[in-house]
């Protein structure tokens, strides 16, 4: 979920607004180089046939157009019906979230719906991320360290954030000052020309609606169309965790827990329920770390997986089935690969650098700096107040020691060819609904729509009653009618 120095981050941006277009003027003095398509084998391990990929330079600093450059992988899937619109921009959230990953599962699965065939599919890299030039800040991770347990004093969260920012400046060198959510959004302008587009397109989720909402205030010509689904608060620090956040994970367990007991096949039910299992779970782990394979998982990190099943409710199931383990015969290796998939670890016991990417963007996009010891008290007294998650939100101290940001996220109102559309769901556990109204507030020309379901992103996702609406907007610009909302059918997911 986060560093020790950064708690519930990646969630969140901040309000600054618009004090000029300087950098966004010497951006368009940078000339990138037409996209050169090719094989996507140095980018992915398993590529689809018909992904396309390439590398584009883009500056360092945008201030300095002139200066180093940096490169960004970039993927896209053809359009595959006619007559073609144009270019669908995707983001999948994060920070630190693989764009060309991310369209290298799910174009394919679009591209089966007949949905969307009428665009060209193109996602990439942020700066900082996976197969673009990345920011690094330590190769031997694990997943403890991602997640502090609740014995960690204010000292040694200190001493662990001081050590770990040190080898993000020795790993990452100038770039780490220049990961920031404005320098994306710009990149992705540059990648807008590159492709020879007029306008783009947007679908972002989570993180990306911080993307999309950047770039739609600083290019706002450039916007075809915009859906930010499973918004942030753009009023919130986007490097410390908020008690509307936490309460979110909280009403979502409320919901697995429900889901549990009423589903005669939820196996913890043979063990008093959801509830009483995760305490016995908990409490075993507090003792003494449980056994996962050759591996072991200790009490944060149950916390740790829990949390990364309860952003869908199509991992509920197999939730179920890790806590049962646990119970049954001793074994947290479900767990353990929850565990695994909110730290990024891959299956040869690497990490993919996205909660390094996740911690310095969201540093970055932070214009603050307050006492370290401020935002360990802040995240403290929000634990205290939880009922369930409250050691999942200890042990930050915001991003300490890091310089303050360079370029602090710009964030303010967009004059659209249509407006954004903002799309939330009533059981986001990461991003609350009333997210949403924020950030449209901020937007001005946006509409908000939302439906009753569960979990994390709703487009192609976890709703259903919502993707004809958002397929119409994306297709024919059909803009619904504010606070528009609708309930999922019985029985979904």
């Amino acid at each position: 979920m986060r560093w020790p120095s950064v708690a519930g981050a990646g969630l969140g941006s901040v309000l600054v607004l618009l004090a000029g277009c300087g950098d966004t003027e010497k951006v368009r003095e940078f000339e990138p180089d037409p996209v050169a398509w090719g094989g996507c084998v140095e980018y992915l391990d398993e590529p689809e046939t018909a992904i396309e990929c390439a590398t584009l330079n883009v500056p360092l600093d945008h201030a300095d157009p002139g200066g180093a450059e940096i490169n960004l992988a970039v993927a896209r899937l053809p359009a595959t019906a006619e007559p073609r619109i144009g270019v669908l921009a995707l983001n999948p959230g994060g920070p630190g979230g693989s764009g060309i990953e991310f369209l290298n599962w799910f174009g394919p699965y679009v591209a089966e719906t007949g949905l969307l065939g009428r665009f060209d599919l193109v996602s990439f890299d942020p700066r900082g991320v996976g197969a673009s030039t990345p920011v690094r800040c330590g190769e031997d991770l694990d997943n403890e360290f991602v997640i502090l347990g609740p014995d960690e004093g204010l000292p040694e969260v200190l001493q662990a954030a001081e050590e770990m920012v040190e080898a993000c400046r020795e790993q990452s060198g100038n770039l780490l000052a220049h990961v920031g959510t404005n320098a994306a959004a710009r990149d992705l302008d540059l990648l807008r020309r590159a492709l020879g587009e007029e306008r783009l397109t947007y679908l972002g989720y989570s993180y990306g609606t911080r993307l999309g909402a950047a770039y739609a205030g600083l290019y706002p010509d450039q916007v075809r169309a915009m859906v930010l689904d499973g918004p942030v608060d753009p009023t919130e620090h986007p490097s410390r965790p908020t008690r509307i956040q936490a309460d979110g994970f909280e009403s979502s367990w409320t919901a697995f827990a429900r889901w549990c007991a009423d589903n005669l096949d939820c196996q913890l039910n043979a063990h008093g329920g959801a509830d009483v299992v995760l305490d016995a779970v908990l409490a075993a782990a507090a003792v003494s770390p449980l056994p996962a394979g050759e591996r072991e998982v200790t009490e944060s990190e149950v916390y740790l997986g829990v949390l990364a099943g309860l952003y869908s409710p199509g991992y509920w199931p197999d939730m179920a089935t890790g806590l049962f383990e646990v119970v049954d015969n001793g074994s947290a290796e479900i767990l353990q690969a929850f565990g695994d998939l909110m730290a990024g670890r891959r299956e040869d016991g690497s990490y993919d650098g996205s909660v390094d990417a996740m911690f310095l963007i969201d540093c970055a996009d932070d214009p603050e700096r307050p006492p370290p010891s401020e935002v360990y008290e802040a995240n403290e007294a929000i634990a205290a107040s939880l009922a369930r998650f409250n050691s999942a939100f200890r042990g930050s101290v915001g991003c300490h020691p890091l310089p303050e940001a360079v370029d602090p996220l710009h964030m303010g109102s967009a004059d659209l060819l249509v407006p954004a559309l903002v799309v939330a769901l009533e059981g986001d556990p990461a991003t609350p609904p009333f997210w949403a109204e924020r950030l449209a507030l901020v937007l001005e020309d946006a509409v908000v729509v939302w439906s009753d379901a569960e979990g994390h992103g709703a487009y192609l996702a976890h709703s259903w009653c919502l993707t004809g609406p958002i397929t119409d907007y994306l297709i024919d610009l059909v803009v619904p009618l504010d606070g528009w909302s609708c309930d999922e059918p019985d029985g979904w997911p």
